[in-house]
Protein backbone atom coordinates (compact mmCIF):
# COMPACT_ATOMS: atom_id res chain seq x y z
CA UNK A 1 0.00 0.00 0.00
CA UNK A 2 1.41 3.45 -0.84
CA UNK A 3 2.44 5.69 2.02
CA UNK A 4 3.22 9.37 2.46
CA UNK A 5 6.92 10.14 2.02
CA UNK A 6 8.77 11.91 4.84
CA UNK A 7 9.83 14.63 2.41
CA UNK A 8 6.19 15.22 1.45
CA UNK A 9 5.25 15.83 5.09
CA UNK A 10 8.21 18.16 5.62
CA UNK A 11 7.25 20.09 2.50
CA UNK A 12 3.62 20.26 3.64
CA UNK A 13 4.49 21.92 6.96
CA UNK A 14 7.29 24.04 5.50
CA UNK A 15 4.88 25.40 2.91
CA UNK A 16 2.43 26.38 5.63
CA UNK A 17 5.12 28.35 7.49
CA UNK A 18 6.60 30.03 4.43
CA UNK A 19 3.51 30.70 2.32
CA UNK A 20 0.19 29.98 4.00
CA UNK A 21 0.85 31.48 7.43
CA UNK A 22 1.94 34.94 6.18
CA UNK A 23 -1.22 35.17 4.09
CA UNK A 24 -3.38 34.10 7.00
CA UNK A 25 -1.68 36.57 9.32
CA UNK A 26 -2.22 39.39 6.83
CA UNK A 27 -5.90 38.50 6.57
CA UNK A 28 -6.23 38.64 10.37
CA UNK A 29 -4.50 42.00 10.68
CA UNK A 30 -1.09 40.71 11.71
CA UNK A 31 -2.13 39.62 15.21
CA UNK A 32 -0.53 36.15 14.97
CA UNK A 33 3.20 36.30 15.66
CA UNK A 34 4.17 32.67 15.11
CA UNK A 35 2.85 29.95 12.81
CA UNK A 36 0.65 27.66 14.89
CA UNK A 37 -0.34 30.18 17.55
CA UNK A 38 -3.45 30.97 15.56
CA UNK A 39 -4.81 27.46 16.13
CA UNK A 40 -5.84 28.14 19.73
CA UNK A 41 -6.36 31.15 21.97
CA UNK A 42 -4.07 32.18 24.83
CA UNK A 43 -6.73 30.86 27.22
CA UNK A 44 -6.64 27.40 25.63
CA UNK A 45 -2.83 27.39 25.71
CA UNK A 46 -2.88 28.25 29.41
CA UNK A 47 -5.46 25.54 30.17
CA UNK A 48 -3.43 23.03 28.17
CA UNK A 49 -0.29 23.93 30.12
CA UNK A 50 -2.14 23.59 33.43
CA UNK A 51 -3.63 20.21 32.47
CA UNK A 52 -0.58 18.61 30.86
CA UNK A 53 2.64 20.39 31.69
CA UNK A 54 2.49 21.63 35.28
CA UNK A 55 5.18 19.82 37.30
CA UNK A 56 4.32 17.86 40.46
CA UNK A 57 4.51 19.97 43.64
CA UNK A 58 8.11 20.29 44.81
CA UNK A 59 9.46 18.41 41.77
CA UNK A 60 10.50 20.96 39.14
CA UNK A 61 11.26 19.79 35.63
CA UNK A 62 14.98 19.39 34.93
CA UNK A 63 15.02 17.39 31.69
CA UNK A 64 12.28 17.57 29.03
CA UNK A 65 11.79 15.96 25.61
CA UNK A 66 9.21 17.49 23.28
CA UNK A 67 7.93 15.91 20.07
CA UNK A 68 6.66 18.29 17.38
CA UNK A 69 7.12 21.72 18.99
CA UNK A 70 6.05 23.56 15.85
CA UNK A 71 6.79 27.23 16.43
CA UNK A 72 7.48 26.56 20.11
CA UNK A 73 4.45 27.97 21.91
CA UNK A 74 4.57 25.35 24.69
CA UNK A 75 8.36 25.15 24.46
CA UNK A 76 8.55 28.83 25.34
CA UNK A 77 6.12 28.45 28.25
CA UNK A 78 8.14 25.61 29.77
CA UNK A 79 11.44 27.44 29.36
CA UNK A 80 9.98 30.58 30.94
CA UNK A 81 8.46 28.68 33.89
CA UNK A 82 11.24 26.24 34.73
CA UNK A 83 15.01 25.92 34.68
CA UNK A 84 14.84 22.70 32.67
CA UNK A 85 16.89 21.78 29.64
CA UNK A 86 14.68 20.80 26.72
CA UNK A 87 15.32 18.70 23.61
CA UNK A 88 12.71 19.40 20.92
CA UNK A 89 12.35 17.16 17.86
CA UNK A 90 10.61 18.69 14.83
CA UNK A 91 9.95 17.35 11.32
CA UNK A 92 9.71 20.71 9.50
CA UNK A 93 12.93 22.74 9.05
CA UNK A 94 10.85 25.91 8.67
CA UNK A 95 9.05 25.30 11.98
CA UNK A 96 12.35 24.41 13.65
CA UNK A 97 13.81 27.73 12.53
CA UNK A 98 10.70 29.54 13.77
CA UNK A 99 11.10 27.92 17.20
CA UNK A 100 14.80 28.84 17.29
CA UNK A 101 13.94 32.47 16.58
CA UNK A 102 11.22 32.52 19.21
CA UNK A 103 13.39 30.90 21.90
CA UNK A 104 16.73 32.40 20.83
CA UNK A 105 17.86 33.19 24.38
CA UNK A 106 17.34 29.59 25.51
CA UNK A 107 19.16 28.31 22.41
CA UNK A 108 22.10 30.61 23.09
CA UNK A 109 22.32 29.54 26.74
CA UNK A 110 22.19 25.84 25.85
CA UNK A 111 18.84 25.19 27.53
CA UNK A 112 17.04 24.41 24.25
CA UNK A 113 18.34 21.89 21.75
CA UNK A 114 16.10 21.82 18.67
CA UNK A 115 16.74 18.91 16.32
CA UNK A 116 15.24 17.48 13.13
CA UNK A 117 13.45 14.21 13.81
CA UNK A 118 13.96 10.90 12.03
CA UNK A 119 10.64 9.05 12.09
CA UNK A 120 11.78 6.17 9.89
CA UNK A 121 13.29 4.03 12.67
CA UNK A 122 11.63 2.54 15.75
CA UNK A 123 14.80 3.14 17.76
CA UNK A 124 15.93 6.35 16.06
CA UNK A 125 14.53 8.73 18.65
CA UNK A 126 16.22 6.95 21.56
CA UNK A 127 19.52 6.97 19.70
CA UNK A 128 19.14 10.72 19.17
CA UNK A 129 18.30 11.36 22.84
CA UNK A 130 21.47 9.49 23.77
CA UNK A 131 22.74 9.78 27.36
CA UNK A 132 19.50 11.40 28.55
CA UNK A 133 17.64 8.10 28.04
CA UNK A 134 16.28 6.91 31.37
CA UNK A 135 16.64 10.29 33.07
CA UNK A 136 13.95 12.45 31.44
CA UNK A 137 11.37 14.10 33.72
CA UNK A 138 8.77 15.02 31.07
CA UNK A 139 8.18 13.60 27.59
CA UNK A 140 5.34 15.39 25.82
CA UNK A 141 3.61 16.15 22.53
CA UNK A 142 0.67 18.52 22.05
CA UNK A 143 -1.50 17.90 18.97
CA UNK A 144 1.09 15.67 17.28
CA UNK A 145 -0.39 12.19 17.71
CA UNK A 146 -3.79 13.45 16.52
CA UNK A 147 -2.60 13.06 12.94
CA UNK A 148 -0.68 9.78 13.29
CA UNK A 149 -1.96 6.25 12.89
CA UNK A 150 -1.65 4.47 16.20
CA UNK A 151 1.17 2.10 15.26
CA UNK A 152 3.32 5.11 14.38
CA UNK A 153 2.32 6.70 17.68
CA UNK A 154 3.20 3.49 19.51
CA UNK A 155 6.86 3.83 18.54
CA UNK A 156 6.89 7.20 20.32
CA UNK A 157 5.16 5.75 23.39
CA UNK A 158 7.79 3.01 23.59
CA UNK A 159 10.47 5.70 23.25
CA UNK A 160 8.83 7.65 26.07
CA UNK A 161 8.74 4.59 28.33
CA UNK A 162 12.48 4.12 27.75
CA UNK A 163 13.44 7.80 27.99
CA UNK A 164 11.69 8.66 31.24
CA UNK A 165 13.03 8.01 34.72
CA UNK A 166 10.79 6.08 37.08
CA UNK A 167 8.28 8.67 38.26
CA UNK A 168 8.76 10.73 35.10
CA UNK A 169 5.69 11.84 33.19
CA UNK A 170 4.34 11.46 29.68
CA UNK A 171 1.81 14.06 28.51
CA UNK A 172 -0.02 14.34 25.20
CA UNK A 173 -3.26 14.93 23.35
CA UNK A 174 -5.04 12.26 21.29
CA UNK A 175 -8.06 12.26 18.99
CA UNK A 176 -11.00 11.61 21.35
CA UNK A 177 -13.48 9.12 19.89
CA UNK A 178 -15.70 9.08 22.99
CA UNK A 179 -17.14 12.59 22.91
CA UNK A 180 -19.67 14.54 20.87
CA UNK A 181 -17.07 17.01 19.66
CA UNK A 182 -14.88 14.10 18.55
CA UNK A 183 -17.78 12.52 16.67
CA UNK A 184 -18.64 15.84 15.02
CA UNK A 185 -15.03 16.32 13.90
CA UNK A 186 -14.89 12.73 12.65
CA UNK A 187 -17.97 13.28 10.50
CA UNK A 188 -16.61 16.59 9.22
CA UNK A 189 -13.37 14.93 8.09
CA UNK A 190 -14.97 11.85 6.54
CA UNK A 191 -14.07 11.67 2.87
CA UNK A 192 -11.37 14.35 3.06
CA UNK A 193 -8.60 11.89 2.35
CA UNK A 194 -8.20 8.37 0.99
CA UNK A 195 -5.97 5.80 2.65
CA UNK A 196 -4.58 5.09 -0.82
CA UNK A 197 -3.55 8.69 -1.51
CA UNK A 198 0.09 9.80 -1.39
CA UNK A 199 -0.89 13.29 -0.24
CA UNK A 200 -0.22 14.35 3.38
CA UNK A 201 -3.27 13.69 5.54
CA UNK A 202 -4.43 16.18 8.18
CA UNK A 203 -7.40 14.14 9.41
CA UNK A 204 -7.43 13.20 13.08
CA UNK A 205 -7.00 9.55 14.07
CA UNK A 206 -9.54 8.50 16.69
CA UNK A 207 -8.92 6.52 19.89
CA UNK A 208 -11.13 5.55 22.81
CA UNK A 209 -10.33 6.07 26.48
CA UNK A 210 -10.52 2.33 27.22
CA UNK A 211 -8.00 1.50 24.53
CA UNK A 212 -5.55 4.19 25.68
CA UNK A 213 -5.92 3.08 29.31
CA UNK A 214 -4.93 -0.44 28.30
CA UNK A 215 -1.96 0.68 26.17
CA UNK A 216 -0.45 2.81 28.92
CA UNK A 217 -0.89 0.02 31.47
CA UNK A 218 0.86 -2.43 29.13
CA UNK A 219 3.77 0.04 28.80
CA UNK A 220 4.28 0.35 32.54
CA UNK A 221 2.49 3.67 33.10
CA UNK A 222 -0.08 4.77 35.66
CA UNK A 223 -2.54 7.28 34.22
CA UNK A 224 -2.84 10.40 36.37
CA UNK A 225 -5.07 12.50 34.11
CA UNK A 226 -7.39 11.48 31.28
CA UNK A 227 -9.90 14.15 30.39
CA UNK A 228 -11.81 15.24 27.31
CA UNK A 229 -11.90 18.78 26.04
CA UNK A 230 -14.95 21.00 26.66
CA UNK A 231 -17.31 18.02 26.84
CA UNK A 232 -15.23 16.30 29.51
CA UNK A 233 -15.94 18.47 32.55
CA UNK A 234 -14.62 21.60 34.20
CA UNK A 235 -10.98 21.56 33.15
CA UNK A 236 -10.73 25.05 31.71
CA UNK A 237 -11.13 25.98 28.04
CA UNK A 238 -9.48 22.90 26.52
CA UNK A 239 -9.70 22.27 22.80
CA UNK A 240 -12.46 20.20 21.20
CA UNK A 241 -12.17 16.59 20.02
CA UNK A 242 -9.08 15.87 22.13
CA UNK A 243 -8.28 13.59 25.06
CA UNK A 244 -5.64 15.04 27.38
CA UNK A 245 -3.49 12.37 29.07
CA UNK A 246 -0.80 12.57 31.73
CA UNK A 247 0.79 9.26 32.77
CA UNK A 248 3.54 8.44 35.25
CA UNK A 249 6.12 5.75 34.49
CA UNK A 250 5.99 3.26 37.35
CA UNK A 251 7.65 0.20 35.77
CA UNK A 252 10.24 0.57 32.98
CA UNK A 253 10.49 -3.18 32.29
CA UNK A 254 7.55 -3.52 29.82
CA UNK A 255 8.77 -0.61 27.68
CA UNK A 256 12.33 -1.94 27.71
CA UNK A 257 11.10 -5.37 26.61
CA UNK A 258 9.09 -3.85 23.77
CA UNK A 259 12.11 -1.86 22.67
CA UNK A 260 14.16 -5.06 22.44
CA UNK A 261 11.33 -6.76 20.56
CA UNK A 262 11.02 -3.92 18.04
CA UNK A 263 14.79 -3.90 17.58
CA UNK A 264 14.78 -7.63 16.81
CA UNK A 265 16.74 -8.59 19.94
CA UNK A 266 14.03 -10.98 21.17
Amino acid sequence: MPSVDVQDMRAFFDDYVVRDFPGRRATDGGKFQWPGDEWVTAEVREATYSTLLEPPPGQPWRSIVEIGPGSGKYTEMLLDRSMAKLIAFELSPALLESMHQRCATAVASGRLDGRPIDWTSNDGLLTAIGPEVGTVDLFFAVDVFLMMDFQSTLAYLVSAANSLRVGGRFAATFGDADTQSGWDRMIRDTGRHSAFSLQPDTRFHWLSKGFLDDVFTRLGFRILTSVSGPDGGDHGPLDIARRYIVAELVDPAPGQALRRQLSGEI
